[in-house]
C-alpha cells in the first residue's frame, strides 16, 4: 500500500493541495498536516484524526446515498462503514470548481488476501449481514438505480452484441489468429445467453423480483478486493457505498463468486464455491428460487463478451500479445466452467 501511495503522490502538484487544503479548511474546518493520495481518494492526515476525502465528477446524488446508507446501516447494527462527516453547515457533500466532495473517518485496514479461503468465507458472510442490515432502505428525494426484472434485457443486449461481432468477423477478409480464436467461441457463449435468458424470463424470477421490490433489498454491486478492508483484529469495512442498486442479494453473491472463480489460484473449483455459499447462507438464508438466479448471473458471459467489446466497437488499443492472453484465459476455462455449471444444478437446482 506504500509503494502505490506514493507512486499517486508525485501527481500532486501544490495547486491541488492548495485546492484540497482549502475545502478542508473552509467546509470542515480541518487543518492537514498530510495529505496523500489513495487509489481514487485522499488520505488527510491532522494533529488528531485520519479523514478520508473523495473526489468526484458526477452530481452530489450519489454521495447522499453514502451518507444516507451508512446511517442507516449503523442504526440497524452495521458499523462496518466509515463515517460520514458533515461540513460545518451541515452539508453531506459539497461542490467545489466543478467538482464534487465528501468526508468521512479513514478506516486504517488492508486490502483482504483473496488467496486465504478463510478471508473469502469471512467476505461472503460480511456480504450476508450487509443484505440483512439495509434491507429496507430507501430515500424519498433521491431515485436509486433499479435492476429488479432487467437482466432479460440486459443478457438480450449482449447476445445482439455478440452476433454483430461473429458478423464483423466473418465479413473480414484478413483475419487475424485472435479473430479466428475468438469467432470459434461465439456459438457457445450465444448458448449460454440462451441459457440465462431462460431463468430470467420465468415467472420464478420475476415473484423474486416483486418480493425484493416490496422490502427494499440493496446491492453494493462492486463488492470486491478495492472495496473492501481488514484491519489488524480481523474486522472487514464496506467502503464506496456510492453506487448501490436495488436487485436480489443472490446477484451481489453471484458476481463475487464469479469473479472469485476466474483467478488463477482457484479456476472455478466448486469445492471452493460451495464452502462461500455455505458462509453466506449461514448469515442470510437463499431462496430455493435464488439459486437458479445465481445460476443465470453465473453463466453470463461477461468476460468473452467485454473482451470482443474492447476489440470490435471500442476497438481498445492493446497490443495482440494482451488480447491473446485474455483470450487464451477464456479457452483454458471453458471445460472447467462447464463442470462447474453441471456440478452446480446436480448439487442445488436439481431435487
Amino acid at each position: 500500500m506504500k509503494k502505490r501511495i506514493s507512486e499517486f503522490n508525485k501527481y500532486i502538484t501544490d495547486e491541488y493541495l492548495k485546492k484540497i487544503n482549502t475545502i478542508l479548511l473552509n467546509h470542515y474546518n480541518i487543518t492537514p498536516t498530510s495529505v496523500e493520495k489513495v487509489r481514487s481518494a485522499f488520505k488527510v492526515n491532522t494533529e488528531r484524526s485520519i479523514y478520508c476525502l473523495k473526489e468526484f465528477k458526477h452530481n452530489d446524488k450519489k454521495a447522499s446515498i453514502g451518507y444516507h446508507l451508512t446511517r442507516f446501516l449503523k442504526d440497524n447494527g452495521f458499523d462496518g462503514v466509515a463515517d460520514y462527516i458533515k461540513t460545518v453547515d451541515g452539508k453531506d457533500v459539497i461542490k467545489y470548481n466543478k467538482r464534487y466532495y465528501y468526508l468521512t473517518s479513514w478506516i486504517e485496514g488492508s486490502e483482504c488476501d483473496f488467496k486465504d479461503i478463510n478471508v473469502l468465507k469471512q467476505a461472503c458472510a460480511f456480504l450476508a449481514d450487509f443484505h440483512n442490515k439495509s434491507k429496507g432502505f430507501n430515500i424519498n428525494s433521491i431515485k436509486i438505480k433499479s435492476n429488479y426484472n432487467k437482466w432479460e434485457k440486459k443478457v438480450l443486449s449482449i447476445k445482439k452484441d455478440l452476433l454483430k461481432f461473429k458478423s464483423i468477423i466473418a465479413s473480414k477478409i484478413l483475419k487475424t489468429y485472435f479473430d479466428e480464436e475468438y469467432y470459434k467461441l461465439i456459438d457457445f457463449n450465444l448458448k449460454l445467453c440462451d441459457k440465462a435468458l431462460q431463468i430470467f424470463s420465468k415467472e420464478s424470477y420475476k415473484k423474486l423480483c416483486e418480493k425484493a421490490k416490496k422490502e427494499k433489498l440493496i446491492c453494493h454491486d462492486s463488492f470486491y478486493y478495492q472495496n473492501l478492508l481488514i484491519n489488524n483484529n480481523g474486522k472487514m469495512f464496506l467502503i464506496d457505498l456510492d453506487s448501490v442498486i436495488y436487485d436480489l442479494p443472490i446477484y451481489d453473491l453471484a458476481k463475487f463468486i464469479r469473479r472469485i472463480m476466474n483467478k488463477s489460484y482457484i479456476e472455478w473449483n466448486f469445492e471452493i464455491a460451495k464452502d462461500l455459499i455455505f458462509a453466506y447462507n449461514e448469515v442470510r438464508k437463499i431462496e430455493r428460487d435464488e439459486f437458479e438466479v445465481f445460476l443465470g448471473h453465473l453463466i453470463i458471459p461477461h468476460r468473452f463478451w467485454k473482451l470482443g467489446k474492447k476489440r470490435y466497437l471500442k476497438r481498445k488499443e492493446w497490443s495482440e500479445e494482451k488480447y491473446l492472453k485474455k483470450l487464451n484465459k477464456e479457452i483454458r476455462l471453458k471445460d472447467k466452467r462447464e463442470e462447474f455449471i453441471n456440478k452446480f444444478i446436480e448439487n442445488y437446482l436439481i431435487k
